[in-house]
């Protein structure tokens, strides 16, 4: 029998590894890939513009197979230049049940502070929510209200920033993110992990960084094209740096395509704070207000218990004793 080497001996054995001389090509798909070059990469001024940042979070309250209750915060920021001057910040609890005859989900909706962008009640078909079922309800209507929250603020601003990908498969949320695009100058979604690929199996965005690196690109630059025909989104792909002290390089899609460096020059002035060097401040505060604390959770979870029938709460622990073992140190 071999002896094992210790975890620490593994560990180190292991992330030893050789950088690859060849990254190979772009892996997206339904789309035509192009070799990875040094003409694709551009530098970046800085610009100042009128920016709305957009992002929204979410999490389950009470969550039985047929029953459900979550919170959805949703979040927006005008900044003028660097300062920011106007914001919103709004909360949805949705109370969820599933049809079963009809294969859908009735939901009602509680808007805490009267944002006004849903309905008191909506269907969701079950089909939209794929293998997620009735836990993947406050997720998906988080997104529907940050594409409803870009359409409601695309006239105060030059260009809206959205943290995460534009891109989009489901239908019904399609629909809502075309009317978005009808209305704003200029959109950008700026996603703050990447997992593309290239076709020998390295991280996309970071073969390009490695390259920006190797050939003493100083950013703030971006990189484009990366792809023809690219099928799932509107506009076009882009990696960009937007500082020379970052050790990050972020995925971005942009819409329409003929603003895409000024849309990302307007980024660089903002993309100095030392909290996170690099990223744009005006989507920190959007992830920092939109975010749904551990805490906050705790404590509305607890008041729903308290007031839940008996039956209600055999229908909670049909699902949570994987929480209740996690919790045990």
């Amino acid at each position: 029998m071999q002896t094992g080497d210790g975890i620490f001996e593994v560990l180190r054995r292991i992330s030893k590894r050789e950088i690859p001389m060849d990254f190979g090509l772009p892996s997206i798909a339904n789309s035509t890939p192009l070799p990875l070059a040094m003409e694709n990469f551009h530098p970046l001024k800085k610009e100042k513009r009128k920016l709305c940042f957009v992002d929204g979070g979410n999490n389950a309250l009470f969550l039985a197979p047929g029953q459900a209750v979550h919170m959805v915060r949703l979040y927006y920021s005008l900044f003028d230049g660097n300062e920011k001057v106007e914001f919103g910040r709004y909360t949805l609890v949705l109370d969820s049940k599933y049809i079963c005859d009809e294969k859908k989900y009735e939901v009602r909706i509680h808007d805490i502070d009267n944002s006004r962008l849903f309905p008191e009640f909506m269907e969701i078909d079950e089909n939209s929510l794929k293998d997620e079922k009735i836990r993947g309800i406050g997720a998906y209507v988080r997104r529907l209200g940050e594409w409803l929250l870009m359409e409601k603020i695309a006239e105060k601003c030059d260009f809206v920033v959205h943290d995460g990908s534009l891109q989009t498969g489901e239908k019904e949320e399609y629909k809502y993110q075309e009317r978005v695009f009808e209305k704003v100058k200029g959109i950008i979604g700026l996603s703050k992990t990447c997992s593309l690929l290239t076709t020998r199996g390295f991280s996309l965005v970071a073969a390009i960084h490695h390259m920006a690196n190797a050939n003493k690109i100083k950013a703030p630059w971006y990189y484009n094209p990366i792809a023809k025909n690219i099928s799932t989104i509107k506009g076009d792909m882009y990696v960009v740096k937007l500082h020379p002290l970052s050790n990050y390089a972020f995925r971005s899609e942009i819409y329409p395509t003929e603003l895409a460096e000024e849309i990302l020059s307007s980024l660089v002035s903002i993309s100095n704070d030392p909290t996170f060097i690099g990223y744009p401040y005006g989507l920190l505060d959007a992830d920092i207000n939109a975010r749904i604390s551990d805490e906050e959770i705790k404590m509305y979870k607890a008041m729903i218990y308290d007031y839940l029938d008996s039956y209600s709460k055999l229908e909670m622990h049909a699902l949570d004793a994987h929480d209740v073992i996690s919790e045990v140190k």
